[in-house]
């Protein structure tokens, strides 16, 4: 219990892991003693998480940036933060949290919990220098991955034992609630007896598309039933002559942005991630939560995700020739890996349940405000 005044600053809240996890513990606290007091956005990418956001009775204020260096914006989400009268700030990714580090140090100081999400940042020297700082200077840091915590020693001189992780938490009833009416196969066409492999995440660096497709382009070739399919933001028919012109039509579906997505994913015969850099990758819980095994390269924290053998597998980063070689191994025994997750999802929704989240997310808090 609280009577502290809390605000969520987030960088953005267009559609991705951080912005969805966000949301999620903001739903479960929309009628709790922990309920933020204002959510402020530092730019106008506010869908679909910001009109969600509303719609729950939070209010959301956009603090635009003009420049790189922003110092007009850093002082008025000060002045706000003075407004709100607000005690304690949620930082969501190490841009936010960096801007209400410096906005706090200007003027009255609330306490600040900064996080960071992603395991490979590159800031320029200045704002590397603002994080080593703001590290120092915090009593706690929150990570959603090991791997995470590991980067932020290592690269910002963090204290160890000032990093808190908090693994990404999934409402596993409301997931297969959603996965409930999956037609995937009738929607595009695609035989019972073909198997289908997915991707799902946007088309940016950091999750290789061109990986994926150089995979299923090998397995293809060898599999002449294969379908594959893509879902995420840039993943659309406006792709194809980038990514995959060579690759048939009628094998290779880009599906763009979806809202069904445990629909999508609960169609897959199994889903991989080519990443190059994750933390706690959302679609890894979701695919095994429905039962989909997941081929996924050595990133964030899959390699305590995913039983080798059983409920998928690892391989190299940007390592093609082998995601294909397991997709193919994991394809031809997809009755036993099925199977095995099954047995074994008990103990995945334990480790990754939403109600655990948030109780530790929360009970953070508590700490930092001396509940």
């Amino acid at each position: 219990m609280t009577s502290a005044q809390i605000a969520v600053v987030m960088t953005q809240l267009g559609r991705g892991g951080a912005e969805r996890q966000t949301y999620l513990l903001l739903e479960r606290l929309a009628h709790s003693p922990w309920r933020p007091k204002i959510v402020f956005c530092l730019s106008d990418d506010i869908e679909p998480y910001g009109p969600a956001l509303q719609k729950l009775g939070y209010p959301l204020e956009i603090i635009e940036r003009g420049s790189s260096y922003d110092f007009g914006r850093l002082f008025r989400l000060r002045r706000r933060l003075r407004e709100e009268k607000i005690d304690f700030v949620h930082a969501v990714h190490l841009l936010a949290s960096g801007y209400v580090f410096l906005a706090a140090s200007l003027g009255r100081k609330p306490r600040l919990l900064p996080s960071a999400r992603g395991t490979v940042v590159t800031p320029s020297l200045i704002k590397r220098g603002i994080y080593r700082w703001m590290f120092r200077s915090c009593s706690k840091a929150l990570v959603n991955s090991s791997l995470g915590k590991e980067y932020l020693v290592n690269y910002f001189k963090a204290p160890r034992e000032r990093i808190v992780v908090i693994p990404n938490g999934m409402d596993f009833d409301d997931l297969r609630r959603g996965a409930s009416e999956s037609k995937l196969r009738s929607e595009l066409g695609i035989d019972r007896d073909a198997a289908i492999v997915g991707f799902v995440g946007k088309d940016s660096p950091v999750k290789n598309v061109p990986c994926f497709i150089d995979a299923m382009r090998r397995v293809m070739q060898k599999d002449s039933r294969l379908h594959a399919v893509l879902v995420g933001k840039g993943l659309d028919e406006t792709a194809r002559v980038r990514l995959a012109e060579d690759l048939p039509k009628q094998r290779l579906h880009l599906l763009g942005p979806r809202d069904d997505i445990a629909a999508v994913i609960s169609g897959f015969d199994a889903l991989v991630l080519t990443s190059n850099t994750e933390g706690c990758p959302n679609v890894v819980i979701e695919a095994l939560g429905l039962g989909i095994p997941v081929i996924s390269t050595a990133v964030g924290d899959v390699e305590e995700m995913i039983e080798r053998g059983r409920t998928g597998f690892i391989c190299p980063v940007g390592n093609d020739a082998e995601i294909a070689e397991k997709t193919q191994q994991l394809l031809s025994q997809r009755e036993k890996f099925r199977a095995d997750l099954r047995e074994r999802l008990p103990s995945i929704e334990k480790r990754f349940s939403l109600e655990t989240m948030v109780e530790r997310t929360t009970d953070l808090w508590a700490h930092l405000l001396g509940c």
